[in-house]
């Protein structure tokens, strides 16, 4: 059962690095390209400046203020979560379906905000 366990984690692990890696290399617009031509970002998607070490290493800090700043998050969901980027966009989308954009900018924002020097 380990073994099932652990070739799972390494499928998943796998996943997420080829979707990072998928997201990194797409054609993106620079923001101010993008604040150009419209006047909305909804639907735009968000990624954070953060690998997912660094989002998980940050996850302690965070997840305190992500659940006083958007209260429909519940303990439950913070121990889900615990870390992972794709558990939270799920949750997000849970929580908050229409609001979900104005979610993950103020995630961004959030680790925007509380970059270390080590974190690029």
């Amino acid at each position: 059962m380990k073994t099932a366990a652990r070739t799972m984690m390494r499928t998943m692990m796998i996943g997420i690095g080829v979707s990072i890696a998928a997201l990194a290399m797409s054609p993106t617009m620079s923001a101010a390209h993008q604040n150009h031509h419209s006047s909305s970002n909804t639907g735009s998607p968000l990624v954070l400046a953060l690998n997912d070490d660094q989002f998980a290493g940050k996850w302690k800090q965070f997840k305190g203020e992500l659940k006083k700043k958007w209260g429909n998050f519940t303990d439950d969901d913070l121990l889900y979560i615990e870390g992972s980027r794709d558990k939270l966009n799920g949750k997000i989308q849970e929580r908050y379906g229409d609001r979900r954009d104005e979610v993950k900018k103020w995630i961004d924002d959030w680790f925007e905000q509380n970059k270390t020097r080590n974190m690029k």
